[in-house]
């Protein structure tokens, strides 16, 4: 039995004693209260070490629940340094795949002109043909390397907007679990202070019953 109970069955022995005549007295069952007494003595210690095993574990729930949150920005901001980095290579090697792609178009279309002009026999059209094959190849050569620094920076911001996107996350999520330890533990505390506060309470009232206003 629990010391409520306990307690219970003292009020109940007191209720149901019998009044002494011309007095505030209640002649009851000493044996059933001192019973009741000694079982609270006995339980009292356990319940108020049990309170005192909480308040032990406030600190460790807190560090793992700070550990855990700790780790898991540790962990986005790794993905995002790692995601980063591939970002960069990435559009690295676009960039210098573009310049070496323009630098052979460009390579190509002289040959070609410069082919056209050693072996033709109408050496004006072949040099018009060369400057028009040129103008053409430059212009491509220029776009290709526009289009290919667009794109690395298309990918550069796309990761740099993931990146922030994974902090943020993780950033909530370790708010979320130091906000559930904190609360779990309060709780836990909370419900402690209350069964100790009515158990001593309960103890106080029925001492009251038994000894009237005395000490």
């Amino acid at each position: 039995m629990n010391i409520k109970g306990l307690l219970d069955k003292i009020e109940d022995t007191v209720s149901s004693g019998s009044k002494i005549p011309l007095s505030n007295k209640v002649a009851v069952e000493g044996d059933i209260i001192l019973q009741c007494i000694e079982d609270i003595r006995y339980d009292l210690p356990i319940e108020i070490e049990k309170a005192k095993e909480t308040q032990a574990n406030r600190t460790e729930i807190l560090t793992r629940a700070n550990n855990e949150a700790s780790d898991i920005v540790r962990k986005a901001q790794e993905q995002s340094d790692d995601m980063l980095e591939k970002a960069k290579n990435m559009a690295e090697g676009i960039n210098a795949a573009a310049e070496e792609k323009a630098k052979t178009t460009l390579q190509t279309a002289s040959d070609r002109a410069q082919q056209m002009i050693e072996t033709s026999e109408i050496t004006r059209r072949a040099q018009e043909y060369s400057d028009r094959t040129h103008s053409r190849a430059s212009a491509e050569a220029d776009k290709i390397v526009g289009n290919a620094k667009s794109e690395a920076e298309s990918i550069i911001n796309d990761a740099k907007n993931r990146a922030a996107e994974i902090m943020e996350k993780s950033k909530k999520w370790s708010d979320e679990i130091r906000a559930g330890a904190t609360e779990y533990v309060e709780n836990i505390l909370k419900n402690s202070d209350e069964v100790l506060s009515s158990n001593i309470g309960e103890i106080r009232k029925a001492r009251k019953n038994l000894f009237g206003d005395r000490g």
